[in-house]
């Protein structure tokens, strides 16, 4: 494990750089998840028929789970590479590998599948864009006009990324910016003046289209339209694929403990409405075949049909949708870049892969090579085909994804977690508790059924899908055994390290101290990573009055004090962190070392009273100052706060 560490730092001598901040992760979150209405709402439609609504719904509460799963996660291991290292810390290295290789399928399909879908809006636009079509005659390829507009689309992100992640970043949070003020406004508009609910109610039970359609593999014991709806179920999820994008980031952002959840959660809220918001209206608004058939531009065609102002408010539209597809093409090429580049760090593909460049802190080669094999799927232009296959190594990453939360949630219980999902099924084994998180078991089953659809209803998916897979294993096993390396190896995830433990801090409580005070300065100082204990010593031999000496007295003010120690912890707990108290009676010194060897506490921590110097170095505090010598590292001095 020593030798995997040093390769791991030889390749880190320069490393990303973080620049993210999180308005800037979230809008990486919802730049490539918040743009897949402007693609999906017309491919959903197109086979799921009026029931569209029903089939993003039940998309969405997998989402949930897959955005509240990154959430946990992304801040406890900040690296780049999402799922991958996180499939890699609880398994091995061939579930890390196959985590990452089906996430790179994703990817790569993300940066063409929104470059064309931006590329549909623009020709909504300037419909002179028509005659950008390429023949191609000695290959007998003709590539049509919205592929080699999205191709051109592709050509600057690849520069933008390859000069710094600030700029992509921010370039991402502008466009997010202005697509959510239309999204308001189309909203607001569209329920205000052109909403239905008897046409959305009449529709919404028409579950799936009856026409026999080539792309869909249809299974014989399912009528058509029930095998059209599930196939609309499939691409459903696709207007929901791009959160992890905020985890390829995470080595990039700053203060990840912090931003991350925050980013994650918001996302999740804000997507989830947004899509379920637009399903609605659009049956409300549209018959069902018409916003089917207007799959390049569906949210322009939606706004069109809305009295007096959709002829005007239509190329706003427009152009809104062409920026967010464009951003999430974009989050696209963030996402290929980071996640090859840490399979490549952490020896999953060639390290030739991992290359920072030394100005801009990018990975460099990734974004050129993955960038420009984006750039040329995009020219072949075709929406249905591309999203077809768009949803196989995503979803497959999030099953494994889940499974990694379920192990991870007990394998690393010590790990410092900022934000923990709610709501576990909790049982005894042995000496410890088995926790398997409630949101964990519904997303895995969520993601294999939705995979399990894909595979069965996609025939293009099923085939490329599993050509990925395969040539990827080959791959693989071969590099593997060039490099001498075991198969199933779980030492490359021991190379990642939580970002914290938790920690077993004791904190000294004076007898007389203000608790209320004792409480601002314990919370202003120490994170949710530190266990508390509470310890107040009474010492009988420091009591000034004789009187106050006796058993029956030293009694009765611990009991006292166990009585405010207790409404401390109380407190402490409603805060969020775990909290206990002890108070003993003897000798200072001899019960604070008692305590130091006891192995209950990792440090002690001395809150300096106001009135105190600078340090304790000075002598105002003599105990103190010779425990601090005689255990160093291990007393840690906070501030006092509040008063």
């Amino acid at each position: 494990m020593g030798e995997a560490r040093r390769g791991l730092h030889r390749f880190s001598d320069v490393e990303l750089k973080r620049d993210v901040g999180w308005f800037g992760s979230f809008a990486m979150g919802y730049g490539d998840v918040g743009a897949d209405i402007f693609i999906a709402l017309g491919i959903v439609t197109l086979y799921a028929g009026g029931a569209a609504p029903l089939a993003f719904l039940i998309a969405a509460l997998v989402y949930v789970a897959v955005g509240l799963a990154y959430a946990e996660l992304a801040p406890i291991y900040p690296y780049a590479g999402g799922s991958q290292v996180y499939a890699m810390r609880a398994s091995n290295s061939l579930a890390g590998f196959l985590a990452g290789w089906a996430l790179m399928l994703d990817y790569i399909l993300c940066i063409s599948l929104f470059a064309v879908a931006a590329a549909g809006y623009l020709k909504f636009l300037f419909p002179i864009l028509s005659i950008l079509s390429l023949e191609i005659p000695q290959l007998g390829v003709g590539l049509p006009s919205i592929g080699v507009v999205g191709a051109l689309l592709v050509a600057p992100l690849i520069f933008l990324n390859y000069i710094g992640i600030k700029y992509s970043a921010s370039f991402i949070a502008f466009l997010v910016c202005f697509g959510l003020l239309v999204q308001g406004v189309i909203l607001f508009l569209g329920y205000a003046l052109a909403f239905e609910p008897e046409r959305m109610l009449e529709q919404v039970w028409i579950f799936g289209s009856d026409e026999q359609l080539p792309e869909v593999g249809y299974l014989p014991w399912l009528d058509i339209n029930t095998n059209n709806f599930l196939y609309g179920l499939t691409l459903a999820m696709a207007s929901f694929i791009g959160i992890e994008s905020i985890a390829q980031a995470a080595e990039e952002t700053k203060r990840p403990h912090r931003w991350i959840p925050r980013a994650a959660k918001l996302s999740v809220v804000a997507v989830f409405l947004s899509v379920i918001l637009f399903a609605v209206l659009s049956m409300g608004v549209l018959e069902w075949k018409t916003l089917g058939s207007a799959y390049e531009n569906p949210v322009a065609r939606l706004v069109v049909a809305f009295p007096i102002v959709g002829i005007y408010l239509a190329p706003l539209v427009a152009f809104a949708a062409f920026i967010l597809c464009y951003a999430s093409s974009n989050t696209g090429v963030i996402g290929i870049s980071r996640l090859a580049a840490s399979m490549g760090r952490f020896g999953l593909l060639p390290r030739w892969f991992y290359k920072i460049h030394p100005r801009y802190r990018t990975p460099t080669r990734t974004l050129t090579v993955f960038g420009i094999i984006g750039l040329l799927i995009a020219m072949v232009g075709d929406i249905p085909f591309i999203a077809s296959i768009y949803n196989f190594g995503a979803l497959l990453s999030y099953m494994l994804l889940m499974y990694s939360l379920l192990l991870l949630r007990n394998r690393d219980q010590d790990v410092y977690r900022p934000w923990k999902i709610p709501l576990s099924l909790k049982f005894r084994r042995g000496d410890g508790v088995f926790e398997l998180p409630l949101v964990g078991l519904l997303g895995l089953a969520g993601t294999t059924a939705l995979w399990i659809l894909v595979v069965f209803l996609h025939p293009f998916g099923r085939l490329f899908g599993f050509a990925w897979i395969a040539v990827g294993i080959a791959f693989y096993i071969i590099s593997r055994r060039i490099t001498g390396k075991q198969l199933l190896s779980h030492e490359e995830g021991e190379m990642i390290a939580p970002m914290a433990y938790r920690m077993d801090i004791g904190i000294l409580i004076r007898p007389y101290d203000d608790l209320d005070v004792v409480r601002k300065t314990i919370t202003h100082h120490l994170d949710k990573r530190f266990r508390v204990r509470l310890i107040s010593v009474l010492d009988p031999a420091a009591i000034g009055k004789e009187a106050m000496r006796s058993p029956a007295e030293v009694q009765r003010y611990r009991e006292h004090l166990e009585a405010d120690l207790a409404e401390l912890c109380r407190n402490l707990r409603e805060k969020g962190y775990e909290a206990a108290y002890c108070v003993h009676v003897g000798d200072f010194d001899a019960i604070v070392e008692q305590e130091l060897q006891s192995g209950k506490i990792d440090m002690l921590a001395y809150i300096k009273r106001s009135t105190e110097k600078a340090t304790l170095e000075k002598g105002h505090d003599p105990a103190i100052h010779k425990i601090m010598q005689k255990y160093p590292g291990k007393i840690m001095v906070l501030k006092r706060t509040g008063e």
